[in-house]
């Protein structure tokens, strides 16, 4: 028997303790390491450790044991509620255009109602002599009314022109209406999606006065960082042809997200004809772990959503952007969709997420679910 020892598993103490019990059951020699029994919370946590040969037996008994664990965890959260609400951040771009298309279309399949949201510019007041005070103030509330009332006539002409297109297509089970509303774009949007509790946000990578250079468009990347809920993004080239039979491409990170991000994506696009690619791209061979994740996403995905047609595929790729643009074309992709986390903000200007560059890059529309670490 080999002496060397793998790490498989960091949980707190009574969770490896199960483990722990649920290996030793099966025949498996399993070792505890920062074991601390007078205070049962370890600092990193409690490590398993299995002998060499035993390891892949061991991870898939690991992870059978921790999706009972997840099903305990979410409880109702199975069967989430139908998506009954949309909202669409808009400024009259062609951008903010072709989301609408977009949102139109999946309500109309959803039988859900869809609100534009149009922030309109709140004018800073800069520090000035007293004396100017009272012109400026003059000045300041002609320019808000101003404002207010061009943001009006927009938003009025916007949403006549949508609902001519609804009746026009004869869409019955779309029901529209929009929202105006003064302040700093971003913030506002976020505000708005607490308190309307939209179940997706469909939004245009950028704005009018974004450079064609940026990556992605300050409003969007900020609504995607920061919403509590999934986020569609359309990419500038991505024209709405109609929504039928979809091709979804999830790249996963192998994290504990990963099941409540899929529960939610199955949710959005139950009413459709849909196979599913679930795609991990590694910079080195799969390994055993790899191999263990993705069988127990399959087996998660074929449980639950035996219907579908889905495939889970390991791609080995230096280049992560590449691997998973060359499976776009391979497979003709409609959407892809991910997790992204919150960052700090060395890494966010640094090392910026993959997303942002398949934004960039990418004709597909982008669906993201976000998670804090």
């Amino acid at each position: 028997m080999s002496d060397k020892l793998f790490t498989i598993a960091v949980h707190n103490y009574s969770r490896a303790q199960v483990l722990k019990s649920r290996l030793n059951a099966e025949g498996i020699d399993c070792y505890l390491k920062n074991v601390n029994l007078v205070h049962s919370a370890v600092p990193g946590g409690v490590k398993l450790r299995v002998h060499e040969q035993d390891m892949e037996r061991a991870l898939r008994i690991v992870e059978k044991v921790s999706e009972e664990y997840r099903r305990e965890d979410t409880g109702e959260e199975q069967s989430p509620r139908k998506v009954q609400r949309i909202l669409v951040p808009v400024d009259f771009s062609r951008y903010s255009k072709n989301a609408c298309r977009y949102a139109i279309g999946l309500a109309e399949k959803l039988n859900a109602e869809v609100k534009l949201l149009h922030v309109y510019y709140n004018p800073i007041v800069n520090s000035m002599p007293m004396t100017d005070t009272y012109y400026y103030q003059v000045n300041l509330d002609e320019i808000i009314r101003d404002i207010e009332i061009r943001a009006k006539e927009r938003m009025d002409k916007f949403y006549q022109e949508l609902k001519a297109q609804i009746e026009e297509q004869e869409l019955v089970n779309v029901r529209i209406d929009y929202a105006l509303i003064r302040g700093i774009t971003h913030e506002e949007i976020l505000l708005q999606s607490q308190e309307y509790n939209p179940d997706v946000i469909i939004v245009g990578t950028r704005g009018h006065g974004e450079q064609p250079g940026d990556l992605i468009g300050g409003v969007t990347r900020k609504i995607m960082e920061n919403a509590s809920v999934p986020v569609l993004a359309i990419p500038e080239g991505s024209e709405y042809q109609g929504i039928s039979n979809i091709n979804i491409m999830y790249v996963t990170e192998f994290d504990e997200s990963d099941y409540k991000a899929i529960r939610k994506l199955m949710n959005i696009v139950s009413p459709f004809s849909i196979r599913l690619y679930c795609v991990h791209v590694s910079t080195t061979e799969s390994n055993t772990w790899d191999q263990v994740k993705m069988d127990s996403i399959r087996d998660h995905i074929r449980e639950e959503y035996s219907q579908s047609h889905f495939e889970c595929n390991l791609i080995e790729e230096e280049d992560k952007l590449k691997g998973i643009e060359d499976f776009v074309k391979e497979k003709n992709i409609d959407i892809l969709s991910l997790v992204t986390h919150k960052r700090n903000l060395i890494e966010r200007l640094f090392n910026p997420g993959i997303e942002k560059k398949l934004l960039f890059q990418s004709k597909v529309p982008l669906l993201v679910f976000h998670t804090s670490e």
